[in-house]
């Protein structure tokens, strides 16, 4: 598959993902801050992958985790003013859903691009 088409859908699935996120973060007051939270997820979401395109220029690379998380982690809540039970619901649910999209694309697609760090291989490949 195309190296683009592949990082639209991680990126569209992550950003579904998201959404669903702060849904449950959020409870009632989605409907309210939904116009909002769509720009900050594009942001964030499509942000982070679009650092991950140019990670091998931003030197040193600590400033790349550094902007990923500032993106993803801290962005949202703060500029949808989270109350903190809330901005903890979201970092758990974030880590975790992390970590779920990495094991999801690493397993069945063969693709481990979220977290290259965190080798996983496919399922495909041991058959």
């Amino acid at each position: 598959m195309n190296q683009t088409v592949r990082v639209l859908v991680m990126a569209a699935i992550s950003y579904i993902a998201y959404l669903a996120i702060v849904r449950i973060a959020m409870g009632s007051q989605y409907k309210s801050k939904s116009f909002q939270i769509n720009i900050i997820g594009i942001l964030a979401v499509f942000g982070g992958f679009i650092l991950k395109q140019y990670k091998g220029t931003i030197n040193p690379p600590i400033i790349y985790y550094i902007l990923i998380i500032l993106l993803i982690i801290f962005i949202p809540p703060l500029s949808l003013k989270m109350k903190s039970d809330q901005t903890l619901k979201y970092c758990a649910f974030v880590i975790v859903g992390i970590l779920v999209l990495h094991l999801i694309f690493s397993l069945f697609l063969g693709w481990g691009d979220i977290m290259p760090f965190f080798p996983i291989r496919s399922i495909w490949g041991q058959v």
